[in-house]
């Protein structure tokens, strides 16, 4: 009764071979369609689990692949994982994921622990580690994808959008609106290559702009909505002339827009504030949040493609760019006394001409 179902259990119960029954569990893809759901049929009504051990030695490969995002506690790694996680499954891989909690230090420990486990590749974010964790990379040799940037550092693949020219462009954006005080507030940028070249994009669209265009403060805080909240106040302790404040991340953004409603400041009247990676609430808030919106789905279903054609000999492209789109909403408008911001204040107080005029 409480016996194993085998793989001859499940051959015989869908009425197949054995050889036919291991080429859905390992290369679903090969068979045809009404012949896998035979077999998968058969797995389910009997409960069939494959030995993971035995099959890891029969083929020297576990069919499983690794990830390390920094959290998982925001939508942006959530959605990539689950997008990741949905395409290699397609191929009969089962993905296991960690998370480092932005600290080097545990990326390198939780990359040791995957490789332990046996994974067939990795797929991991950013370009930033520690010598170590390298170190560890090139002893295993298995196949490695990088993420959520536009080109690898080492001989990888990478899957990603461009963090500096998109924060270049969404400032440029709001130099078009006529801002000439700026103000940037950002998530610590020592052991974050994406944050670090969003922050660096963010200057050098400012200094591309000339010389009537100022950066009146940046201030580095903690990655959380309080630390946003208390970055605002001391940019408007520092720099009260600013009339736009550009995050490196929507949370910080949240956070500042919390505060100016509580220091009486109107977004976007008296400042724009601008944010960076789209999350999922960005558009609910009032006003709704400018800022970029990271294709985290894009990205974990191109990564898995890559990681894919690596692991069955393929060459993979080099880089895989997708773009992050800037998503225009209410909390940035022109500053007070601009041209633009005279038109629009004219069109909303004057009343709409009529047929009779």
């Amino acid at each position: 009764m409480n016996k194993k179902a085998s793989l001859a259990d499940v051959a015989a119960a869908a009425g197949v071979s054995v050889a036919t029954v291991s080429r859905v569990l390992n290369n679903p893809k090969i068979v045809k369609a009404d012949l896998r759901e035979r077999v998968l049929k058969a797995t389910r009504e009997l409960n069939y689990v494959p030995h993971g051990a035995a099959r890891a030695l029969a083929s020297n490969r576990t069919r499983s692949v690794g990830v390390v995002v920094p959290t998982l506690g925001i939508s942006v790694f959530a959605r990539g994982v689950e997008a990741l996680q949905d395409r290699l499954g397609e191929d009969g891989y089962r993905l296991l994921v960690a998370n480092s909690q932005y600290d080097p230090a545990k990326e390198y420990q939780e990359t040791q622990s995957l490789l332990a486990h046996g994974v067939d590749g990795l797929v991991l974010v950013g370009n930033e580690r520690l010598p170590e964790t390298r170190t560890l990379l090139r002893q295993h040799g298995c196949p490695i994808v990088v993420t959520f940037v536009h080109e690898a550092a080492e001989d990888y693949p990478a899957v990603g959008f461009n963090n500096f020219g998109s924060a270049y462009d969404m400032t440029s954006y709001l130099v078009g609106l006529g801002h000439r005080h700026f103000a940037i507030l950002t998530s610590p940028t020592g052991s974050n290559d994406r944050i670090r070249a969003r922050r660096d994009g963010i200057r050098r669209s400012l200094e591309d702009a000339g010389s009537h265009c100022r950066l009146e403060a940046l201030q580095e805080v903690r990655y959380e909505m309080k630390a946003g909240r208390e970055g605002l106040r001391t940019v408007m302790a520092q720099a009260p002339e600013t009339t736009c404040l550009v995050c490196t991340t929507d949370v910080l953004a949240v956070g500042a827009m919390a505060e100016a409603r509580q220091l009486g400041i109107k977004v976007p009247g008296d400042l724009s504030i601008a944010g960076y990676d789209g999350l999922d609430f960005a558009s609910y808030l009032t006003p709704g949040l400018t800022t970029v919106t990271v294709p985290a789905a894009e990205i974990g279903t191109a990564a898995a493609e890559r990681i894919l054609e690596l692991l069955s000999g393929k060459p993979a492209a080099p880089a895989t760019v997708i773009d992050a789109r800037l998503a225009v909403r209410g909390s940035a408008a022109p500053p007070r006394g601009s041209p633009l911001r005279l038109d629009l204040d004219r069109l909303f107080r004057e009343p709409a001409s009529t047929a009779d005029d």
